[in-house]
């Protein structure tokens, strides 16, 4: 759905083109779709070029957000099944769960932080009680990985999703990127220019330029 719907906006406003009279008219379909002005005023090639960037990008972008919910599903299914993470935890929840084995490792290492600055070098028992009280995970929050397999099982998945992030920025960087590189060039190629030459004085020639935006 989101293809097609993408697709027919396109398609609506390749055709508003051929309407488009006002040098801001063509500035602001490059803003919506990328090379559409450019065909308008008539610079097809390099209109077609934008276009087709931005059709490339926009089919990325879609692509790799579809996928990312698929492996976040999955990865939370995973850890749900063979670590015990509950299936509604928050998202940052899931990036411990992948650098630690179990939430008891995760303890024991916050543990050992705040001693050595609450008890050995500030000696403050209290703050130390109530440090190790927020940032330990417990109840509902704990979990362990049935085997180191299924933890690298994990960490692989993860990975998978993150690279598939970057991309769906990298799809989207492009967007804009393409957004205004067009917005630009419409812009130059809109504005009106008049270069005329004259006589200057008794023996000089002038060339002067007119530009009105």
């Amino acid at each position: 759905m989101k293809h097609r719907f993408v697709l027919v906006l396109m398609l609506y406003l390749f055709g508003g083109a051929l309407f488009a009279q006002s040098r801001f008219a063509y500035i602001g379909m490059s803003a919506l779709v990328p090379g559409s002005g450019e065909i308008a005023m008539g610079k097809t090639n390099r209109g077609l070029f934008l276009l087709s960037s931005e059709i490339i990008a926009a089919y990325s972008f879609f692509k790799t957000d579809q996928d990312m919910n698929l492996q976040k599903n999955r990865y939370k299914r995973y850890a749900n099944e063979y670590a015990g993470v509950p299936l509604d935890s928050p998202q940052g929840h899931y990036q411990y769960v992948q650098e630690y084995i179990s939430s008891d490792d995760y303890n024991e290492y916050i543990e050992m932080v705040v001693r050595n600055y609450y008890l050995i070098s500030n000696y403050d028992p209290v703050s130390y009680a109530e440090t190790i009280a927020a940032e330990s995970f417990s109840g509902d929050e704990q979990w362990e990985w049935q085997s180191i397999e299924h933890w690298q099982t994990y960490n692989s998945m993860r990975r998978k999703h993150q690279k598939m992030k970057i991309n769906h920025n990298l799809a989207l960087g492009i967007m804009l990127l393409n957004r205004a590189i067009s917005i630009v060039d419409t812009a130059l190629l809109s504005r009106n220019m008049n270069i005329y030459a004259g006589l200057s004085g008794y023996d000089g020639v002038s060339l002067n330029c007119e530009l009105r935006f």
